[in-house]
């Protein structure tokens, strides 16, 4: 990463499942939308090293293609990762719990994986207060990224008002049929991210 890139960071238990999909999901289509704009990172808060990505994981169907997702090695949350995330998304409220034990300062930049979709899909729609942009004219993409947080972050009780739950199930050690559940519920979060992300990078 560098200066000028935003960094996301997924988080859940393992980091072989739902953080790392997501993780190498929003990669590609980042990379695709805004190239080098963004370094997207993910991490557990229970990793057992020895473990790999599940091979229903592989076999999502959006999972085709994703090389990195194939080379994926589970990696331990800790605070330099989460200090260094301008955005920060976990499986579920729990996973923020853990994070914020340990670096309370992130609150504001720190929502469940569906809870941030949902603030996207509803700034699209217009029924969250739009974001007008950064208050310097000067502001980085890193810095952009964090002021967009903490508007949504104000808007925190309506978002998660809109929403059944705001967390994403685990599929580890379920039936097969977990793992397309759990990627119909995280895929539509991660396309909505991609386009406010895109077109936060795209801002002058």
């Amino acid at each position: 990463m560098t200066d000028q890139q935003a960094t996301v960071l997924f988080v859940c238990t393992g980091n072989i499942c739902r953080s790392a999909y997501g993780h190498h999901l929003l990669a590609r289509e980042l990379d695709q939308a805004v190239p080098g704009s963004y370094a997207v990172v993910s991490a557990g808060t229970q990793v057992n090293p020895r473990l790999t990505v599940p091979p229903q994981i592989h076999a999502l169907e959006r999972a085709a293609g994703l090389r990195a997702l194939r080379e994926h090695s589970p990696s331990q949350v800790n605070g330099r990762k989460v200090k260094e995330a301008d955005l920060i998304v976990g499986a579920t409220s729990e996973h923020l719990a853990a994070v914020l034990r340990e670096t309370p300062g992130a609150l504001n930049r720190s929502f469940t994986m569906l809870e941030f979709g949902a603030a996207a899909a509803a700034l699209a729609a217009g029924t969250l207060p739009a974001w007008t942009g950064p208050t310097s004219a000067d502001a980085t993409l890193p810095e952009r990224v964090r002021e967009l947080a903490r508007h949504l972050s104000r808007h925190r009780p309506a978002i998660r008002g809109s929403l059944d739950s705001i967390d994403l199930p685990d599929p580890y050690g379920r039936e097969d049929e977990a793992y397309p559940a759990m990627a119909e519920a995280l895929e539509p979060a991660v396309d909505h991210m991609v386009r406010l992300l895109a077109d936060v990078a795209r801002r002058n």
